[in-house]
């Protein structure tokens, strides 16, 4: 009696084992067996100190963006991006550089939106001093060629400065429309 006590014992600790690992499995991998979960936010891919670059129809580097961390999502298609750094070159002056914090860029890349310590700069070029505008979040659609935030905005020019809240830019105008609280000094460049 004792022989059969142990041996049923035994093949019910292991029928629990068995069960368990396989509640497991199913737990960790989802009912779909390995494939992602589109129901859960979580990510199907994770880069890490990447560098991209786009090319214009010349070939010639139209911009690039580096990050520490690009982490993408299958659910919405969004990718999240730690420190984000964007060049933007142009033919004629200097590139424009955008970095923050952190990043989300939407499907398709229809919208960047860039979050803490956001500052877009512009080098010094031919006469004209450096430019930087300085913001804690800035909403890009880059199709549009429009940036927009409802945040404050300080943007300064030499020793130039304006500030804001709220602002809208249309890069291919080149119209910059400060919405609210708006302060500030121009100085104009000897010469």
């Amino acid at each position: 009696m004792k022989v059969r006590t142990n041996t049923l014992f035994s093949l019910a600790i292991a029928a629990g084992l068995a069960a368990l690992t396989l509640w497991l499995e199913r737990a960790v991998n989802g009912p779909g067996g390995g494939q992602p979960n589109l129901l859960e936010h979580d990510p199907d891919f994770i880069v890490e100190r990447f560098t991209t670059t786009n090319l214009d129809k010349t070939g010639r580097p139209d911009s690039s963006l580096t990050a520490r961390r690009m982490i993408h999502f299958p659910d919405d298609q969004t990718t999240e991006l730690e420190e984000p750094r964007l060049v933007q070159y142009r033919e004629e002056g200097p590139p424009v550089r955008i970095s923050a914090e952190r990043g989300t860029v939407t499907k398709d890349g229809e919208e960047v939106r860039l979050y803490g310590n956001v500052r877009v700069t512009r080098e010094a070029a031919k006469g004209r001093p450096a430019q930087e505008m300085e913001t804690t979040f800035l909403q890009v659609f880059p199709k549009e060629d429009i940036a927009r935030t409802p945040e404050a905005v300080v943007m300064t020019e030499g020793e130039s400065r304006i500030s804001g809240v709220g602002m809208d830019y249309n890069t291919r105008t080149r119209v910059l429309e400060l919405k609210a609280k708006v302060n500030g000094t121009f100085v104009r460049s000897p010469g």
